[in-house]
């Protein structure tokens, strides 16, 4: 059932009473959002800016985390850093070095593994999150999941590192390209919602190609229309965080993500009127709930 113009209205004044006086990078996008920047928010922008500089190393990574660097670079493009921003420059080049390094997923080769085509015979370009002797999982992500088997963790990991530099223009990178194709080409992910592949990890495999170039934009965007197809009437997801799966549907501008963002809208109402959105500790799911509001 389509949500009411009141219902959205009264959806949008609580995600403006939230994000009004936040001072944070979440704030600064919502206010953009909603419309009622404030004064001081370009102030704001390059303070969050310097503060990522701030948080990286010297070596560019962020506390040595595939997955934390790549959200810092997530997090300066949101606020409109260029790609050839200094910052920008730092983590990316931090990234790529973790590209075809021991320890990524598909390293190695068994029969089982071949057959599926889950091994560097098929799998070229995944980034590394650490050494093969070291544990990465449980592995908490910013969208709120957490991963908790090894090698579906340094998939994942893999994957949204992926998002992160495609959407800081790497496209024309071979091994970027190399990791795009093995994704895309990964058939075994994109028929396996549910098992063997949890919804989740489906949808960070198409977040990760959610940025490709155009050259590859039907073939994402008829991924996407198969993974819209999992959506419940409802507007929620079969398995799936349902704001994990608006944050990738947000990102791909096809007609069906778009459609799937709004037959979202009245769950997302749903959950302002009755405090799970727009409260304290859910900032990042907040801003994905405007969004899509914003959106639909």
């Amino acid at each position: 059932m389509a949500a009411g113009g009141r219902e959205v209205a009264e959806a949008r004044a609580r995600a403006a009473e939230f994000f009004a006086g936040r001072q944070s990078r979440a704030g600064l996008l919502a206010r953009r959002y909603l419309g009622i920047p404030a004064e001081r928010d370009p102030v704001l922008s390059d303070h969050l800016v310097r503060e990522l500089r701030q948080r990286t190393r010297m070596d560019g990574s962020t506390e040595g985390s595939l997955v934390k660097t790549a959200w810092t670079l997530l997090e300066l493009m949101q606020l409109d850093s260029p790609p050839d921003h200094a910052a920008v420059v730092r983590v990316v080049g931090w990234l790529l070095a973790r590209q075809a390094q021991a320890g990524r997923f598909g390293e190695g080769c068994t029969d089982e593994r071949h057959a599926r085509g889950l091994c560097q015979h098929f799998l070229s370009g995944f980034f590394s999150p650490a050494a093969p002797e070291d544990t990465v999982s449980p592995l908490d992500f910013p969208i709120g999941i957490t991963v908790r088997d090894e090698a579906e963790a340094r998939f994942a990991a893999s994957c949204f590192a992926l998002r992160a530099v495609l959407r800081a223009r790497q496209e024309r990178r071979q091994r970027v390209l190399d990791h795009l194709g093995a994704l895309l080409n990964l058939g075994d992910v994109w028929g396996g919602w549910g098992s063997p592949w949890s919804p989740d990890l489906v949808l960070f495999a198409l977040g990760g190609v959610a940025h490709a170039p155009l050259d590859f934009r039907e073939r994402v965007e008829r991924l996407a229309s198969q993974v819209a197809r999992r959506q419940r009437p409802d507007g929620s997801w079969n398995g799936a965080h349902p704001l994990h799966a608006l944050d990738v549907m947000l990102s791909i501008p096809s007609a069906p993500a778009q459609a799937a963002v709004r037959a979202a809208v009245p769950h997302i109402c749903a959950q302002a009127r009755d405090g799970t959105l727009f409260v304290e500790g859910t900032e990042e799911h907040s801003l994905i709930a405007l969004r899509a509001l914003a959106a639909g």
